[in-house]
């Protein structure tokens, strides 16, 4: 009787069957069958994958390892990530984590691979004349949020850092020696992206500001739905491609403290669509077959017909502004909104630590 050699299938057959594996745990299974089938896959299929987002929740208690949750299979992963102990982590849409430590320094992370990047130091920013703050205070809520454009392996890769209270924003390069800042900030800016070549930034004057990579300010654009809401704590905006398309997601939220502790409950979420081109933007009441993942991470959309195992017509959403207040009675504000019926899920049943300057992001995988 004749038996197949398994491991003698054409690459280019490996790198398909890679390609159909949306959940990066399988992709790596997949991988370890054989030394054929990961050299394979490696040469033809890692180009191809895009996975399905993990949650990486907080940083235990004197713990090098973070746990990663797949909400898709739930399950959970211990990684163990010697790199972020006592690290502010920001997640990102190509793979890698943005790292900050109380030392200031600042790092790109590839929690798979391992390989590490140094960034130049935010704290000695052009824009940042006079610096009165401690490395721990820096590290715990100076820094904002920080993006890529693309991943860093890419010559395209731009890093983009908002801080100082979300008034003050800059840029910079793999390689660069220092942050280049960004100028014509008026006010609070709730997001940014980049997009098509540009940085997008959304603030609470209802302006949409925009810069290409070279630093220069080209315009703005009027938000015009109004952020006056009646008996509203707070209003957070983000900003999200979907289809080449520039898309504001707002974040309506109410107080539940039942101490002198603030801490925020997201209630509902508004959907618009910017038309770059005519400056009008229309409100969208249903997002189709796409899903929206928002947090401290680079916000993204997922196409749940490329993804069926990703819900559709959904916000996945992760605390990035209450979490500083976590206590064991409320726990970090973070779940799943339906658009259509506007209901609320968890993520995830249980308790995670608590750790102001290590809150639950968004990430998806990337082994390179």
């Amino acid at each position: 009787m004749l038996t197949a050699d398994w491991s003698k299938l054409p690459v280019d057959l490996l790198g398909l069957i890679a390609s159909r594996l949306h959940f990066v745990e399988d992709w790596v299974r997949f991988g370890g069958v054989c030394k054929s089938w990961r050299t394979g896959i490696l040469q033809n299929g890692n180009s191809l994958c895009s996975f399905l987002p993990w949650l990486m929740l907080p940083q235990r208690t004197h713990e090098s390892s973070r746990t990663f949750y797949s909400p898709f299979k739930c399950k959970s992963y211990d990684i163990c990530l010697s790199g972020v102990l006592d690290k502010r982590c920001w997640g990102s849409s190509h793979g890698w984590l943005v790292t900050l430590g109380a030392n200031f320094d600042m790092h790109l992370l590839n929690p798979l691979s391992g390989v590490q990047i140094s960034l130049p130091p935010l704290n000695k920013c052009q824009n940042l004349n006079t610096l009165i703050c401690t490395g721990k205070s820096f590290r715990d809520s100076f820094v904002s949020k920080v993006i890529l454009s693309a991943s860093p392996s890419s010559s395209d890769c731009v890093i983009f850092a908002l801080y100082s209270d979300n008034w003050k924003m800059a840029f910079a390069k793999p390689g660069d020696v220092a942050w280049t800042p960004l100028s014509s900030i008026r006010g609070h800016v709730d997001d940014a992206i980049c997009h098509d070549g540009k940085f997008y930034a959304i603030d609470t004057f209802g302006e949409v500001l925009i810069w290409d990579f070279a630093g220069s300010f080209l315009k703005k654009i009027a938000f015009t739905p109004s952020r006056d809401m009646d008996n509203l704590v707070y209003v957070t905006t983000y900003l999200v491609e979907l289809e080449g398309q520039i898309y504001a997601v707002m974040r309506l939220l109410f107080d539940t403290r039942i101490t002198d502790t603030p801490c925020l409950s997201t209630w509902s979420f508004k959907i618009y669509k910017l038309d770059v081109y005519n400056e009008k933007w229309e409100e969208v009441k249903s997002l189709g077959d796409w899903s929206i993942f928002v947090g401290s991470n680079h916000s993204f959309s997922i196409s749940c017909c490329a993804y069926p195992e990703c819900e559709s017509n959904c916000i996945f959403f992760t605390d990035d502004f209450s979490g500083v207040y976590y206590n064991a009675v409320h726990g970090y504000d973070m779940g799943t909104y339906n658009i259509q019926n506007g209901g609320m899920q968890p993520l995830i049943q249980e308790n995670v630590s608590a750790f102001a300057f290590s809150q639950p992001l968004w990430i998806i995988p990337s082994l390179s």
